[in-house]
């Protein structure tokens, strides 16, 4: 190497997109210099995936860091909800923006596609959140202790009191049943890990498998755009789906952001009645988000989508005074619904799949019978 020229992966990773990061690039390019891959599929996935033409190339991933604000409006009283479009359009483009960073990856590997992919996103750590959740799950372990409710029960002051109570209450059990020092239950680190951006502030990360398919003479696996498919179909789906004679264009979505007021959340005491403008703002965000997912298929050229899935999360806490978490029926609810699932294709010219069979495997669990109590054990 003469001097002043970068390393081969250095001068690899700057011919890649420049929206990757230095490193990414630099990953990217020794992967295609080498005959090694990355995969999360399972050693079953991995011979399912092969079985159906094609190889692994490497994992793939992008990933955004996006400021979500919500601009709560002031709706009259007796008027429904409303879409909040600007922090719809927000959430959207972060997830494209982790999903096309994802996708560059894939390209630069020269894959035909993405399989496995799953989208997570990481809510901003509300400090004030974190301290009630802390404090609920102490009242709950000292009402197992045999403490009285109102031993924990700290009103408005709970922010400033409940550290110390907790601390007394956990000294007392720990020396009564001789325990040495630990920590308790709600200063462990929590199995679910939360990431302190800022407030207001989302992480999205896309992760996937890029494949590429080993039969050059097959059809072109890419989608209408030139680009390689993405799925979230794992090997044993996308191997079915393949035997089917159908083959995956793209991951598509659609999601919506709605704000429901508090006017709509409260039923007339004593009585029991459906919420009827409350059932209806959760239908039509339901159905707005569903329209986009069917519209990014229908850009695609997809015949169908398979795999779909319907998740409704909220995008913002109500940290007010001793209504922490509670606050809805004061300030209203924001939820997001978020629609997702795999658009597919017929392939032409495929052979026709053989008809499915029902297996029993031999090591399926004993089958509970019916008349075990009562009846003998007759069927």
């Amino acid at each position: 190497m003469t001097q002043g020229q970068p390393p081969p992966d250095r001068a690899n990773a700057q011919q890649l997109p420049a929206d990757l990061p230095l490193h990414a690039r630099e990953r990217l390019g020794e992967m295609r210099a080498r005959n090694l891959f990355t995969s999360d599929f399972t050693v079953n996935e991995f011979l399912l995936v092969r079985e159906a033409g094609f190889e692994p190339l490497g994992l793939v991933m992008g990933c955004s860091i996006y400021q979500v604000v919500p601009q709560i409006p002031q709706i009259p009283q007796g008027q429904p909800g409303c879409e909040l479009w600007d922090m719809t359009r927000a959430l959207y483009h972060a997830r494209e923006l982790a999903m096309n960073r994802m996708e560059e990856e894939a390209d630069a590997l020269g894959a035909d596609g993405i399989i496995g992919v799953r989208v997570e996103v990481n809510l901003a750590t509300d400090p004030l959140r974190t301290h009630w959740d802390r404090y609920c799950q102490w009242r709950e372990w000292s009402q197992e202790q045999g403490y009285a409710r109102f031993d924990s029960n700290l009103g408005y002051q709970w922010a400033q009191r409940w550290e110390a109570v907790a601390w007394q209450q956990w000294q007392a059990v720990s020396q009564l049943r001789g325990w040495g020092p630990q920590p308790p239950p709600w200063a462990q680190p929590k199995n679910q890990p939360s990431f302190a951006y800022g407030q207001n502030v989302a992480e999205f990360v896309a992760v996937g498998t890029a494949v590429r398919s080993r039969d050059h003479a097959s059809p072109h696996f890419r989608n209408a755009r030139g680009k390689p498919f993405q799925s979230d179909l794992n090997g044993q789906e996308f191997w079915t789906l393949m035997r089917a004679g159908y083959r995956p264009v793209g991951f598509v979505m659609g999601n919506c952001v709605y704000y429901v007021p508090p006017h709509l959340l409260r039923a007339p005491a004593g009585q029991s009645c459906e919420l009827h403008a409350y059932t209806h703002a959760l239908y039509d965000a339901r159905e707005l988000a569903i329209e986009r997912l069917q519209a990014e298929g229908e850009a695609l050229g997809a015949t169908g989508i398979v795999g779909v899935t319907v998740s409704e999360q909220s995008h913002s806490w109500r940290t007010a005074g001793p209504d922490v978490g509670n606050a809805a029926l004061r300030t209203g609810e924001l939820i997001e619904l978020f629609v997702l699932g795999t658009a597919v294709v017929p392939i032409p010219g495929a052979p026709v799949a053989a008809k499915p069979q029902l297996v029993r495997l031999a090591n399926d669990p004993p089958r509970a019978s019916r008349g075990a109590s009562g009846r003998g054990g007759e069927e």
